[in-house]
């Protein structure tokens, strides 16, 4: 039962991330909030290699993971915590349900691999999700970062898997938590004036996402990938909308509308349709 019950532990703790962050936001910037929370998790993943003593990947990888991390951690989580300050947490898990759609569609361009015709209806039905939840009367610039942060994990998906497959998943990780926590660092210093008020909440959503996310997470999340397969772990984002909608709900208090509803359905669906293979004859 373990390959089954992986990504649904994985989709929990990503769906609960983004109600925490929503909590932490209301005490700290979101660029900041996102470096000290990668910062903090590159250090504990450092501290438990050497721990382990366990070897950091070769130094000819690092560029790609600290590149990829960049990508995933640092503008993926900063613009989506950006948007975080002023829409509800179902939408921005919505968008990050499209990811890997997304990442399977452009891999059929950019690295060759085949579709079928579901597959494709799989594509459209994930699009029609996102285009009917998204919240377009929010402006522009909340659309630019929902773009950006989409564009950070298809993106940084699709340059880890060219140029860093097989990279163990602790070690790979430790070092793209580094590569996420300089980009959004320097980032900070360009897009924002950055403070925060340390509270008890912030506290806790800031361990929270540290550890059962940044760290625990994407640990566990690379875990899959490496042993079970990219389809398996895709197969985490089916639930993570609806989660993420059910976590917002009980915690934040967040209604949804009838749209928003009916985006998270046919998103799901077409996850699904995406990573289903039929069974052999």
């Amino acid at each position: 039962m373990l390959p089954a019950l992986l990504p649904f532990t994985f989709a929990v703790l990503w769906a609960s991330s983004y109600a925490a962050a929503k909590i932490g936001l209301a005490d700290i910037t979101p660029f900041a909030f996102v470096g000290v929370r990668l910062g903090i998790a590159a250090v504990a993943a450092a501290l438990l290699l050497a721990a382990w003593r366990t070897k950091w990947p070769a130094a000819r990888l690092w560029p790609h993971l600290l590149i990829g991390g960049a990508l995933v951690h640092g503008l993926a989580l900063s613009t989506a915590h950006a948007a975080l300050v002023t829409v509800g947490a179902t939408p921005i898990a919505l968008v990050h349900a499209f990811h890997p759609v997304l990442t399977a569609a452009l891999g059929v361009v950019l690295l060759g691999e085949s579709f079928r015709w579901w597959q494709w209806a799989g594509v459209a039905l994930g699009f029609i999700g996102v285009v009917l939840a998204v919240p377009f009367g929010a402006g522009g610039e909340i659309l630019l970062l929902l773009a950006l942060s989409l564009v950070g994990l298809s993106g940084g998906t699709l340059y880890l898997k060219r140029f860093a497959a097989g990279v163990a998943p602790f070690e790979a990780t430790g070092v793209q938590l580094i590569g996420g926590a300089l980009f959004t660092l320097i980032a900070m210093v360009f897009v924002e004036t950055p403070h925060l008020h340390w509270t008890a909440s912030l506290a806790g959503a800031m361990a929270w996402n540290v550890l059962a996310m940044s760290v625990g997470g994407m640990v566990l999340y690379n875990y899959i990938l490496t042993h079970y397969g990219a389809g398996r772990a895709a197969s985490a984002f089916f639930v993570v909308p609806g989660a993420a909608a059910i976590v917002a709900w009980l915690i934040l208090g967040e209604h949804l509308a009838p749209l928003t509803v009916l985006g998270l359905v046919a998103s799901t669906c077409g996850v699904a349709l995406v990573w289903w293979k039929p069974p052999r004859a």
